[in-house]
């Protein structure tokens, strides 16, 4: 079932374009200050139990809206993944982007491999398929207070980041984070594909102007 938080939810989104470390900010959020995590999607790509609980993963379950009323009333704050564009709303948002063509190459190999979508990678990086990596970033950076991130420095343990995290949180950092790439390629090989924080280079040299500006 879809979860679509109202304009007075106590929510923070967790965005990013897909395959550009979302997953990875709600491990750090777990293993590092103790936070669950929720989603607009079912994630069914996390079924193992021992993934759920690294990644900190809370189902929302069938009614959503009880879902809500309760965080209400526990005054707690739902920390809410999506890849969708900003809604028209002013919850606080943390965006994480990643280096625009290991977002691209990888979204492909994951709609392809994944999903069984019969696509190009040239489609991907068009928008044809989904909007496409600028939009996204342009239109989540633009967002007013919104603390964005990069997935190469969290990936790399950046110190800086984490502090950047905290500060926007609210919390004190509790634990390191100490979760291997190796540990989940193990619980999901086809999910966490290679993990690579180095650009990775597509097949096909098609480069929308658009697109080749906003690299990062």
């Amino acid at each position: 079932m879809s979860f679509e938080p109202r304009r007075d939810a106590p929510v923070t989104w967790l965005a990013s374009y897909p395959r550009s470390g979302n997953t990875l900010l709600r491990l750090i959020l777990n293993r590092c200050f103790g936070l669950t995590s929720q989603s607009v999607y079912s994630d069914s790509e996390f079924a193992g139990e021992e993934l759920c609980r690294l990644i900190g993963q809370e189902p929302v379950g069938n009614d959503p809206r009880q879902f809500l009323e309760r965080a209400r009333r526990q005054e707690r704050r739902l920390y809410v993944k999506t890849h969708e564009l900003p809604p028209g709303d002013n919850h606080p948002a943390i965006y994480v982007v990643r280096d625009g063509r290991s977002a691209t190459v990888s979204h492909a190999h994951f709609l392809r491999e994944h999903m069984g979508r019969d696509v190009t990678l040239a489609e991907v990086i068009a928008g044809k398929v989904g909007v496409s990596w600028s939009h996204h970033v342009q239109a989540w950076i633009a967002r007013p207070g919104v603390l964005v991130l990069r997935y190469e420095d969290l990936a790399a343990g950046d110190a800086k980041s984490l502090a950047g995290l905290s500060a926007y949180l609210g919390l004190e950092q509790q634990h390191p984070f100490d979760i291997s790439f190796a540990q989940l390629h193990r619980l999901a090989p086809q999910f966490f594909r290679r993990g690579s924080r180095n650009a990775e280079k597509p097949r096909v040299l098609l480069w929308p102007d658009t697109f080749n500006n906003y690299f990062f």
